[in-house]
């Protein structure tokens, strides 16, 4: 492999740099294994369809964090020499990157690849009680091959409201498992080249559906008698619209009910239960005009 190494001066040029390539943070979710992100979602981001993951507050505290995590490494082990990496790697035959966080001069031979993550308390113990999930350990595996480190360490600062705890794991490189990870990247962009969209996962895809097709086009009207699967959908969705409405028309009687039991009180308390009905004011807005594409079904005569 020949291996090209860019300096990582600013957020905005990294983000342009790691556009172009599959990431070692994607392949988790191209396998399937992403909990967070999905297939198509990749597929969309690469091929423009789709925007990046805008920044948020869980993006933010890891970056932030990742100092700590690093302190935390020197401090339980202050002969280690550890140094934040800054750099983005990419194989350019095989369009696949990486961003390691750290390197590492440990009491193994060679050079360390770190890959920092910040894990609070419960989604510790929830999900790697195991070991590490496997997104994450193909993402550092990625790294370090790209890196062509000796070792990987994907460490973990686990984090409470009074706590905080050093998790290290060890990731070795793994020649047959790299060919893999080499593979899922050659796979993917060639399915990219062709145009084969992977198949959705209707449960976190909705968004992504929205934004790869925002326009409608009113002709011609797609003609769907002979779609097997679409009449089961239509009656689960009349079905659930019909429980949905009961149980706000339910919920609503609920509320109200509750409302006249405080009447002028803002608050009310009871074994195990807090209630709050406290007067707000919302200031006046206007709402930005905005571009959407409404879903209507409607039950005809056949």
């Amino acid at each position: 492999m020949s291996i090209e190494r860019f300096p990582v001066t600013d957020r905005a040029t990294w983000l342009a740099m790691r556009s172009r390539d599959l990431t070692a943070s994607d392949i988790g979710a191209v396998l399937g294994l992403d909990p967070y992100k999905s297939r198509l979602a990749v597929y969309a981001e690469k091929t423009g369809l789709l925007m990046p993951q805008a920044d948020n507050n869980a993006m933010r505290r890891g970056r932030w964090l990742e100092a700590a995590v690093l302190s935390a490494i020197r401090e339980q082990n202050p002969d280690w020499e550890v140094r934040p990496a800054a750099i983005y790697l990419r194989d350019p035959e095989i369009r696949l990157g990486a961003t390691p966080d750290a390197l590492a001069v440990t009491d193994k031979p060679g050079i360390t690849n770190v890959q920092c993550k910040v894990v609070n308390r419960p989604a510790f113990e929830r999900d790697w009680a195991e070991g590490p999930p496997m997104h994450y350990m193909l993402q550092t595996l990625a790294e370090g091959m790209l890196l062509r480190a000796d070792q990987s360490l994907l460490a973990a600062l686990v984090i409470d409201t009074y706590t905080a705890e050093l998790e290290l794991y060890e990731v070795p490189r793994h020649e047959s498992a790299e060919a893999r990870l080499r593979g899922v990247a050659v796979d993917f962009w060639a399915m990219v080249a062709a145009g084969q969209q992977p198949a959705p996962d209707y449960t976190r895809d909705a968004d992504v559906v929205n934004a790869i097709y925002p326009q409608s086009t009113p002709d011609p009207v797609l003609d769907l008698s002979t779609d097997n699967r679409m009449p089961e959908l239509l009656r689960e969705r009349s079905t659930a619209k019909v429980i949905i409405d009961v149980e706000t028309a339910r919920l609503g009687e609920i509320d109200a009910e509750i409302k006249m039991k405080l009447g002028k009180h803002e608050r009310a308390e009871l074994p195990g239960w807090k209630i709050s009905w406290k007067t707000q004011t919302r200031k006046e807005h206007m709402v930005a005009a905005s571009t959407f594409r409404a879903l209507r079904v409607t039950e005809t005569e056949t």
